[in-house]
């Protein structure tokens, strides 16, 4: 049913007459990718064409951005987007690429939290309880990270900012062993996506006391936001989008906006992305994900140099 409404809707306009190519600018298996391949097999029933996921990694980003920036703008070349394609041009001397201006929006696809997790020997129940120890402890409370410029790096240096903490930050060289080192004890503190964060504070390992969002989020609803228990203004959201080369024409545009927003208002890709703590976002445009990726630029590039972080490569 999904792919004969939306290719229909595609057949009055342009279609797509060959493969589609999806870059993704970050190896398989984390959110970028899952997102991808959640929605491709579904892009592909409505365009009635392959949907090819493509992982372009390196540079925290920027290389399968640069990649996506230089492709040709004839709707067969799609980008899946997140939040680094706005941090790396602050972090690198030269990113390759102009977030703002090299590529042509088409639409926000889904938004998720990250999860403030804690060892257990942290002595706070709360995140009011945590807030108040954070503050007490200074640079005696460490908070781990994926690496230099990660989004944990970032949200911890903006918690930092906003809270009135002195966390000290300790990168890692991806999820995985920063987790370890929270369970170990050696760091107090992670920011963690949902998916793991559920699965350790359900089995007692860890602690969840807040989310990062607006609001709190479907898979944790017991979990207060930040924002709302001590740190008013308090926000960050990992967001993935869908960008197409500049100077795409509008009906190829339209026609990609027509099938994303079909595809996910399908209730099991819906399912899909719930299951994986993410929020599918209704009814963006393409001029509301331009606006989201000026916002997110001007914000993050505040942050990283307040906080003097600097790119790795």
């Amino acid at each position: 049913m999904l792919g004969s409404r939306v290719l229909s809707g595609l057949a009055q306009g342009w279609s797509p007459s060959q493969p589609v190519k999806m870059i993704v600018a970050f190896p398989p298996g984390g959110s970028n990718d899952l997102v991808a391949r959640i929605l491709g097999p579904a892009l592909a029933k409505a365009a009635g064409q392959p949907v090819v996921i493509d992982n372009k990694a390196g540079a925290g980003g920027a290389i399968g951005a640069r990649e996506a920036a230089r492709a040709a703008p004839d709707g067969h070349t799609l980008f899946l987007a997140g939040i680094s394609l706005v941090i790396q041009p602050s972090l690198l001397k030269d990113a390759g690429y102009d977030a703002r201006n090299d590529f042509t929006p088409v639409i926000e696809l889904v938004e998720a939290p990250l999860v403030l997790l804690v060892n257990r020997s942290v002595p706070v129940e709360t995140f009011p309880e945590f807030l108040e120890y954070a503050r007490k402890k200074g640079a005696d409370l460490f908070y781990g990270s994926a690496g230099v410029a990660s989004a944990q790096n970032l949200v911890g240096e903006l918690f930092n900012k906003m809270a009135g903490t002195k966390m000290k930050h300790v990168p890692f060289r991806g999820n995985g062993p920063a987790t370890t080192a929270l369970l170990a004890g050696d760091i107090q503190v992670f920011f963690d996506i949902v998916p793991s964060a559920l699965s350790f504070a359900a089995s007692g390992k860890l602690r969840a006391l807040a989310v990062t969002g607006k609001t709190p989020n479907p898979s944790l609803p017991n979990l207060p936001t930040i924002q709302a228990s001590g740190v008013p203004g308090f926000e960050f959201t990992l967001w993935q989008a869908i960008l197409l080369p500049k100077g795409t024409p509008a009906p190829v545009v339209q026609q990609w906006v027509t099938a994303a927003r079909e595809v996910l208002s399908d209730p099991q890709v819906q399912r899909q992305m719930t299951g994986q703590g993410f929020q599918v976002v209704v009814d963006s445009s393409p001029q509301q994900l331009a606006e989201l990726i000026q916002r997110e630029f001007a914000r993050w590039a505040k942050v990283i140099a307040d906080a003097g972080i600097k790119g790795e490569s």
